[in-house]
């Protein structure tokens, strides 16, 4: 399967999908798809997406001074939507966007699916 194809399961897989991005170790987007061509574009998802990784490297930073373990995964909430990040292997990331509204649990739980099978697409 490839990676867009991952992508494109679990935004219509997940209520309130927004977008969705893998990202390498370096912020640049390895495939951004969205699932409102018409109210957010690639450029978009792919700022969102570095940044989110710009604060995963804090976190490991914060994480690694304080003996805190590996960062697995995070999430910011806003008014109107929700960004959930989590870890993949070698520095590579997966950031999920979505309604405000959309349930967390469901959310985590599609995200995790697509992570596992994005891992299985990576070996």
């Amino acid at each position: 399967m490839l990676f867009g194809d991952i992508l494109h399961d679990v935004l219509e897989s997940t209520h309130g999908a927004i977008g969705a991005v893998f990202l390498d170790s370096e912020g640049e987007s390895v495939e951004v798809v969205t699932a409102r061509p018409f109210e957010t574009d690639d450029h978009d998802l792919r700022v969102i997406g570095a940044y989110a990784g710009i604060f995963m490297s804090k976190l490991r930073r914060v994480a690694d001074t304080t003996d805190g373990g590996d960062v697995a995964r995070y999430k910011f909430d806003f008014a109107a939507s929700r960004i959930f990040c989590t870890n993949l292997n070698d520095g590579y990331y997966l950031v999920l966007i979505v309604d405000a509204g959309a349930v967390e649990g469901i959310v985590w739980k599609r995200l995790d699916q697509c992570r596992t099978a994005l891992l299985r697409e990576m070996s």
